[in-house]
């Protein structure tokens, strides 16, 4: 180390010391001076930003539970790939996703591990700014820039490049406000040297400029995992060469009024692509904001998957992408935080086999906002796994002098008791039961101990208990008390108006669908609200309000089947919304849904 160096680096840390002592946060730039990165290459530099090793060991993976399960071929194999459709916050599914590629449960057609193909249409390309939840009313209008939401996706797309195949390809949608510093981001994450290309997508629906050019484009980012060894269909572009603008031939052709491609002939699809928007008269058209024409998809699909492939989307919004890979007989994984989204997507899949009568089986899944009934019915081993998952234990049997301990957190032993154990024994957990491990163990097991089970099957109400300088920490299933555990749970915000649908949100940790109070009434073409109140215990304390109401006006008794939403702020004036009760003709379903994703469900008689 030449003298040059080690005096910056002997000041750096006199001035660090200051920082410190004040309980400050150190400067970026003199962790940089401090811990130098092994990189040389240009990239982002902003506070908070973390290394990749501590995003993927920070995420916490929250569990699947399965919420309801659409089989359409009495030939179906329970141990066949099922597609899945997730609601939830995606930076935690995709946690769960890696766990699951790491277990061999990940699969493409040919047998590769991983995801051959992602393609994800993040918040910011709808024009929207970030928020975040968990935070108080007046927290949620903020907008908040820059370096936090980079940070935001940029978590993301970390495990997004775990989740890929060797040879798969990801693609990010994006528009003129951030693509050139995702551009970097994408660099650092990726390596530059497997960017693959910068495609346009042209439309010519949008932006009108007065004092500008008009905005009439998107601009999608390609990347692979290794750009010497991925999927690239050639003879798949062939089909797309009629959007290559053909040149008029000068000469003999051109009193023919013949067109001749000539210098575009044989050459691949180019980066510039010309498709419409999807307009209110499409046949495809959803009344969701921020759908992408089927075409975007098929042409990303086709060429960079084959048939039986994974493809990934975790911002489905709409359920392009899903709705694409299913028609191109693709397997695929879609994951949305919004309810809209959910149902949107649902109606969609469905459509195709009410037309087609070819659609796959799929799950729809929830992932941080659990159903406590369906736990109830889990068998004992699942149960002991989904609470475990739940708090972040790692299922590791462990024995300490002859007393077995079900996992560890953080490096604590857990010992979990089930519903199914504590029936048979006709008992429930008491002072006498940790005593009892306590005198089996004593020290040897450590001084911090967790306890998992039901709650109501604790015959204490404390959260801790000290026994002879050994702390039992109490989990309750599906509840805990234990704020220090909980306070940093926030639910996966839905919104108010179509204006924030997709807006970018954080929900971390998990809870149990508490479904909201509604006393309303129908009267003279309106819904009438009398009173709402949502039950919704996230960090012990009640926050959620209205968000929106889903309609469903032909309902089978089976299947909601989207067909309208209100908005709370938008639709509802003093409680109050127009409603065509005149298009139910039997049955009608509505899904009240309030801003943490509870729902209270509420059939009504039509005519």
């Amino acid at each position: 180390m030449n003298k040059e160096r080690l005096d910056i680096l002997s000041k750096t840390v006199e001035e660090t010391k200051k920082y410190i002592e004040n309980g400050c946060e150190i400067p970026i730039e003199f962790k940089k001076i401090l811990f130098p990165s092994f990189k040389r290459e240009c990239e982002l530099i902003y506070d908070t930003k973390e290394t990749s090793e501590e995003i993927i060991s920070k995420i916490i993976p929250v569990p699947l539970q399965e919420s309801k399960r659409f089989e359409f071929n009495d030939s179906f194999n329970s141990s066949d790939w099922v597609n899945k459709l997730i609601f939830g916050d995606n930076l935690q599914v995709l946690k769960t996703l890696l766990k699951m590629k790491k277990e061999g449960n990940l699969k493409n057609s040919d047998g590769t591990d991983g995801i051959r193909l992602i393609y994800i249409d993040p918040p910011f390309s709808t024009r929207k700014d970030f928020k975040t939840s968990g935070e108080d009313q007046k927290a949620y209008a903020d907008k908040i820039h820059g370096a936090k939401f980079l940070e935001w996706l940029r978590k993301r797309l970390v495990i997004l490049k775990e989740l890929l195949s060797d040879d798969g390809c990801i693609f990010v949608h994006l528009d003129y406000r951030k693509v050139h510093y995702v551009k970097v981001l994408m660099d650092e994450i990726y390596g530059e040297n497997n960017f693959v290309n910068e495609i346009i997508w042209q439309y010519y629906m949008g932006g009108k400029g007065k004092k500008e050019f008009a905005k009439k484009h998107d601009t999608i980012l390609m990347y692979s995992n290794n750009k010497n060894n991925r999927v690239f269909n050639a003879l798949k572009v062939k089909r797309y060469l009629d959007f290559v603008p053909t040149l008029k031939d000068t000469s003999k052709n051109a009193k023919s009024g013949k067109d001749k491609i000539g210098y575009y002939s044989i050459v691949s699809c180019p980066d510039v692509w010309s498709i419409k928007s999807v307009f209110n008269m499409s046949n495809e058209y959803t009344t969701y904001p921020t759908q992408k024409p089927e075409e975007l998809l098929v042409r990303i699909i086709e060429v960079c998957s084959n048939s039986g492939d994974l493809i990934l989307d975790c911002f489905a919004g709409s359920g392009t992408t899903p709705v694409v890979a299913e028609k191109l007989n693709r397997r695929w994984i879609a994951v949305d935080v919004g309810k809209f989204s959910i149902y949107t997507i649902q109606k969609r899949l469905l459509h195709i086999n009410l037309v087609n009568k070819t659609l796959s089986p799929f799950v729809l899944y929830t992932a941080g906002l659990y159903d406590e009934e369906r736990l109830n019915c889990f068998d004992e081993e699942n149960w002991k796994l989904f609470a475990m998952q739940l708090w972040g234990c790692t299922p590791t049997p462990t024995k300490i002098k002859n007393f077995l301990f079900d996992g560890n957190r953080y490096g604590d032993l857990v010992k979990v008791f089930t519903p199914h154990e504590l029936k048979q024994l006709n008992a429930k957990v008491s002072y006498e039961t940790l005593n009892s491990i306590y005198q089996r163990v004593g020290h040897s097991a450590g001084d911090n101990l967790f306890i998992i089970a039901p709650k109501g099957q604790f015959t204490f109400a404390e959260d801790i208990i000290e026994i002879n300088g050994v702390n039992f920490n109490i989990l309750r299933i599906p509840y805990s008390m234990l704020a220090r555990f909980t306070e940093e749970f926030t639910a996966p915000l839905q919104p108010k108006n179509s204006n924030n649908i997709n807006e970018a949100v954080e929900s971390v940790g998990f809870d149990f669908i508490q479904p909201p109070f509604i006393d309303f009434k129908i009267d003279d073409n309106f819904i009438i609200i009398n009173k709402f109140k949502s039950n919704s215990k996230i960090a012990g304390e009640e926050k959620a309000d209205l968000s929106m109401v889903l309609i469903d006006y032909n309902y089978d008794g089976e299947v909601f089947d989207l067909d309208d939403i209100l908005y709370s702020e938008t639709d509802f004036v003093e409680g109050k919304a127009k409603f065509n009760k005149a298009r139910i003709d039997k049955k009608g379903m509505l899904i009240f849904v309030d801003t943490s994703g509870n729902e209270k469900r509420v059939v009504i008689n039509g005519k």
